[in-house]
């Protein structure tokens, strides 16, 4: 065997890893936005069409995010988009508030002056930036990870992600159905500092506490859009 086979042994093209890359974002944003409709049957013929590509980077990409939860592939040539619901959510958050819990707990005894840094910049961002879902679940994300970076281990790093993603459909999906009263922006906000301000504190577990709290809260706000969202349907 040639050194040039040798050395590929095990490899595939890197054009190849692009493309199911660009074809997973491509059909996650519409899942996330709600052009995949929650529910809704994904004909594989139909992607490949639409992308103008062979059927092998479409199924790769659909694996892919049926890993994340949110496709279901079919016997044959469809994929089923997955459906929402407050059970669900429910979940996502209960697992959202034992991992968080504990890792803020870990992560609040020796949290240091360049983590809480990062924070309040990520927060700072998280404030001003434009109240658009993609954009606020970035920063949203990264203030939780910057407090919690100490202690996020390659395990927990793909709970958070699998997690936070998982919750971003929501968010995503019901941003028009939540309150966007300035006084309850301000709420979350407020938040955000007091746990800023808990960490700096070295007030461990009133941070774990307020930590699930908020998570709670922003749980609730969801699950009443979502209920005003089922109202409205079923009209």
């Amino acid at each position: 065997m040639s050194r040039g086979t040798n050395g590929a042994t095990g490899v595939r093209p890197i054009a190849h890893h692009s493309l199911v890359d660009r074809v997973t974002d491509e059909l996650h944003r519409a899942i996330l936005n709600g052009d995949l409709a929650p529910g809704s049957t994904v004909s594989i013929v139909d992607l490949c069409n639409r992308f103008d590509i062979s059927h092998i980077p479409v199924r790769e990409a659909l694996r892919r995010l049926e890993s994340e939860g949110v496709i279901s592939l079919r016997p044959g040539r469809s994929a089923l988009v997955a459906t929402v619901t407050s059970a669900e959510l429910t979940n996502i958050y209960a697992l959202r508030k034992l991992v968080e819990g504990d890792l803020c707990m870990r992560a609040g005894k020796s949290i240091s002056a360049e983590r809480l840094a990062a924070a309040e910049e990520a927060l700072a961002e998280y404030i001003g930036i434009e109240r658009e879902p993609a954009a606020l679940a970035a920063k949203h994300h990264a203030f939780h990870e910057a407090m919690l970076a100490d202690e996020i281990g390659p395990a927990d790093a793909n709970v958070l992600r699998l997690l936070w993603k998982a919750s971003d459909r929501y968010l995503h999906l019901l941003m028009d159905d939540l309150d966007h009263q300035p006084k309850t922006q301000q709420g979350r906000i407020d938040e955000h500092r007091e746990l800023l301000e808990l960490a700096r504190e070295g007030k461990v577990e009133e941070l774990r506490d307020r930590w699930v709290a908020h998570l709670e809260s922003t749980e609730t706000a969801l699950l009443q859009a979502l209920a005003t969202r089922e109202a409205a349907a079923a009209v």
